[in-house]
């Protein structure tokens, strides 16, 4: 049977494994997130819908759970040196959860920054815009546009006006003007004049 200080060393060496993983993730862009449509798009490892930072399954609960572990081992050890087993273990539990939580809620906290929807659509009306992908004619459903909106570069979904012609299709890399923003999610948009 494993002692204790090598049960916490093993805490310890998974957490810190987990730790650097997912320092080296965020250099090639997992964990990150961009933003489309005045919404953050996360590139974590979902394998459920989830939108909670306490949930198990996405990448910033896992930031939170291998602290967690990583400080359990590390406190057990460090405890060890002093206390009895049982008081260690209650002191490395305590230290784990304790910092679990506080990067839990710290996650949660950077979540709500990027979902505080502090560009939203109805400030693009006026503004130009450039075809990302191609909208369809009216009623075909839409395409995105990539625009400054407040400082911001945002990638939104668009349709073409109601007064557009028929069966037009407005390419790719076309300037447009945002005429409307008739829901939270979609801008209308009209071609700009060639000015060739």
């Amino acid at each position: 049977m494993p002692t204790l200080a090598s049960v916490f060393l093993f805490l310890a060496v998974l957490g810190g494994v987990g730790v650097l993983l997912q320092g080296v993730g965020a250099l090639f862009g997992l964990g990150g997130a961009h933003e489309i449509g005045g919404h953050v798009a996360d590139h974590d490892l979902h394998l459920g819908h989830t939108g909670s930072s306490l949930s198990v399954f996405n990448f910033r609960s896992l930031r939170a759970i291998t602290t967690g572990v990583f400080f359990t081992g590390l406190g057990g050890l460090l405890a060890l040196r002093r206390f009895d087993g049982l008081t260690s273990t209650a002191i490395a539990l305590l230290l784990g959860l304790v910092l679990y939580l506080f990067v839990a809620f710290v996650m949660r906290g950077f979540s709500r920054l990027d979902d505080d929807h502090s560009v939203h659509p109805l400030r693009a009306v006026g503004l130009p815009a450039t075809v990302s992908l191609s909208i369809p004619a009216v009623g075909h459903g839409p395409g995105k546009v990539t625009l400054v909106v407040a400082g911001r570069r945002v990638e939104w979904p668009a349709i073409q006006s109601a007064s557009a012609p028929p069966d037009s299709v407005i390419a790719s890399g076309t300037a447009v003007q945002v005429v409307d923003a008739a829901d939270d999610a979609t801008l209308t948009v009209v071609p700009l004049p060639d000015r060739t």
